[in-house]
């Protein structure tokens, strides 16, 4: 049995609330590279998703109960940023409650992680290939995941050895998590709700992004014509890793820009 608790939140600096959700099979240090600089400008809260990190988890792991769980530990009018996973309960949360989140920060997320002809994304194997390997191997799944986010760009070695030892010390995600979380990247659909956002967001974009194809920004923004774009160009799945005083940059100028 599952008791549901609250999830973890570290808060560091002081100024405008920013909410930053990680993606899967990882925890709230992957931020590390960016907190120093984002913690100059924000009032930063780390959350771990349920059943990641220092969070329990949930007897029912939807997009609906995680989103409870964030709102009841932040404040209204916080600027929400979530990274590949992350920015999908990110987006969730900015159409279930434009009233109380600000802004809204995707960082290499998508509506809708499948691709099929009419819609760029990954292939539905990739994901159920990734779910019957973790009861074989979670260590070794996890490691290969975390080489496939810093795939392709120039500091591909160096931003995987910088994921792997900022999460070496940390608890390791609970095997329901994991695998609830790939059914959740696997299977949701946001494009509608997307569509229909109505708080200023920003979509931020890897050139070499192996997960979410850069075709998938060119999508994206015919489905909301009115957000804003920004393509890293020496990044993969993780800009703020690859490129961090870039991230800050972009994140501080759409945070304080009155759009």
């Amino acid at each position: 049995m599952i008791i549901e608790q609250s999830v973890t939140c570290r808060v560091l600096g002081e100024g405008p609330d920013l909410i930053l959700l990680h993606g899967w099979g990882v925890n709230s240090v992957v931020w590390t590279p960016v907190l120093e600089g984002l913690s100059a400008h924000f009032r930063v809260h780390l959350i771990d998703l349920p059943g990641f990190g220092g969070s329990e988890g949930l007897a029912e792991y939807s997009l609906d109960a995680i989103v409870d769980r964030i709102m009841e530990r932040v404040p209204a009018q916080s600027i929400w940023c979530g990274w590949s996973l992350g920015g999908l309960i990110a987006s969730h949360a900015s159409y279930l409650y434009p009233d109380k989140i600000a802004k809204l920060i995707q960082v290499c997320a998508s509506p809708k992680f499948v691709g099929d002809k009419l819609w760029p994304g990954v292939e539905t194997a990739v994901f159920e290939n990734f779910k019957s390997g973790l009861l074989k191997n979670t260590d070794k799944i996890l490691a290969r995941f975390i080489s496939i986010q810093a795939m392709g760009c120039k500091s591909a070695r160096k931003d995987a050895l910088i994921l792997k030892k900022l999460l070496s010390d940390t608890k390791p995600a609970s095997l329901i998590a994991l695998s609830e979380g790939l059914d959740l990247l696997n299977d949701s659909d946001l494009r509608r709700e997307f569509s229909q956002i109505n708080i200023p967001c920003l979509s931020i974009f890897g050139q070499f992004d192996s997960l979410i194809p850069i075709e998938t920004s060119f999508a994206m923004q015919q489905l909301l014509p009115g957000s804003q774009q920004k393509v890293f160009k020496d990044s993969s799945h993780a800009p703020f890793v690859s490129e961090p005083d870039e991230f800050v940059d972009s994140i501080v100028g759409f945070s304080f820009n009155e759009n």
